[in-house]
């Protein structure tokens, strides 16, 4: 047995105590073979493994403390056990299942249950808490948020834009200062010819008329007002605004290049009458048949060469429904080919637009016809000193441009219907 004023100072020192109350068990162990001193031989061992697996950070004291209690008997062994035990991490209660819990609240509600089978009572209730023993999840334990962990698109969804403007299809030119645009163009085909003449004879005289025709410069605008709360909280809100609204302005643009009536504020529109002459009528001829006739009667009698046709896109796309007489295979009227991408009837480009007017088309010279003549650009601006706008926080937005449209004669377009419908 160890003196009882040896010193430890270390786990190394409790181990040696610990070996040498072992040692006298063992010995003692072969004198008697009792029960409880193979079990306090056991604890030992286990005692000893234990300490072995003690923290770096035990202190002499601590040891110190064990060391007075030890003894040979049990009551010195018990107060070790005790020690040791009080250096092992605390349990960590682990996620128990459905059943585990359903089994624990049917026991806490035995006696209740009992008292029914007796008919003492004619109802319980089991209460099965899951949630003091469940995991920790989105659902069950985050409250108050309807936006964590979502993600979210960082711009604005628009509507849908016009499929190709009008000035995608024109010359487009800038224009200087000036409230009007003046050109010269000729008039009718004048008087006289040029003839053969003889040899001494006096030649034939002819003449060209000339007639000057203007154009205004008009401006298409609008503006808009939101709040500085909106602009500054609203995801992409600015951007949506940058993109959105100059499209805006040209959708009313289409409208006027178009269809406007020519009294000022208004641009006379290429479909405006005296800048168009009359193409196929509704009718019940296939649309390919009336945009070959046009185009035959806009070169032939007009003499313009046709250089593009606009048509909405239902159109467009009829002409991918043909169907071949006798096999019904799906097949390309003659004449229509496409190729890269582009549709072509007898050579002639068609664009596909939703400027235009239902069953509307346009078949004409698109590069010498007209011209989209822009003085002031598109331009977007933001101001803070209109009307009420200081005192509530508000911001104007203003989109304008400034533009002219002269039709160079009344027979570089013609207009069609695709309409099947009787004239």
């Amino acid at each position: 047995m160890a003196e009882e004023n040896k010193e430890i100072k270390t786990s190394a020192d409790l181990l040696k105590e610990l070996g040498e109350i072992k040692a006298s068990l063992e010995l003692k162990a072969k004198e008697d073979a009792k029960a409880e001193v193979t079990e306090q031989l056991k604890a030992i061992a286990d005692s000893i493994e234990e300490v072995k697996a003690m923290k770096p950070e035990v202190t002499a004291e601590e040891l110190k403390a064990v060391k007075a209690d030890l003894d040979v008997t049990i009551k010195a062994f018990d107060k070790l056990q005790i020690i040791l035990k009080g250096r092992k991490a605390p349990v960590t209660e682990g996620k128990k299942s459905f059943d585990a819990v359903l089994k624990e609240s049917i026991e806490a509600k035995m006696d209740q249950i009992e008292k029914f089978n007796r008919k003492e009572i004619n109802k319980f209730d089991i209460e099965i808490d899951m949630k003091a023993v469940g995991d920790v999840s989105i659902s069950g334990n985050v409250t108050g948020s309807t936006t964590w962990g979502a993600q979210r698109r960082g711009d604005i969804v628009m509507n849908p834009n016009t499929m190709t403007h009008v000035r995608d299809l024109l010359t487009v030119s800038p224009a200087g200062p000036g409230t009007d645009y003046y050109f010269m163009r000729e008039n009718g085909v004048g008087e006289g010819a040029p003839a053969p003449a003889a040899e001494g004879a006096l030649k034939s005289q002819f003449d060209i008329d000339l007639i000057e025709a203007s154009v205004k410069f008009e401006t298409i605008a609008g503006f808009l007002v939101t709040s500085k709360k909106s602009m500054q909280n609203i995801p992409g809100f600015l951007g949506f605004l940058q993109k959105r609204v100059p499209q805006k302005l040209m959708d009313a643009e289409d409208a006027q290049v178009l269809y406007g009536n020519g009294t000022s504020p208004n641009i006379k529109g290429i479909l405006t009458a005296g800048n168009f002459v009359a193409g196929s009528a509704a009718g019940s001829k296939p649309l390919v048949e009336k945009i070959i006739t046009d185009i035959s009667t806009f070169e032939d009698t007009y003499r313009r060469t046709a250089t593009g046709i606009a048509m909405r896109p239902k159109d467009y796309f009829s002409f991918f429904l043909n169907k071949a007489t006798g096999s019904g295979e799906y097949d390309l009227p003659q004449g229509v080919m496409f190729v890269n991408g582009i549709l072509y009837i007898l050579g002639v480009p068609v664009a596909k637009t939703t400027a235009l007017t239902a069953n509307d088309y346009m078949v004409g010279d698109f590069q010498n016809g007209a011209d989209l003549l822009i003085q002031e650009a598109i331009r977007l601006e933001f101001f803070e000193q209109d009307s009420d706008n200081v005192r509530k926080n508000k911001v104007t937005i203003r989109v304008e441009e400034t533009i002219a449209l002269p039709v160079y004669g009344s027979d570089y377009f013609m207009k069609g219907s695709s309409n099947p419908s009787a004239s």
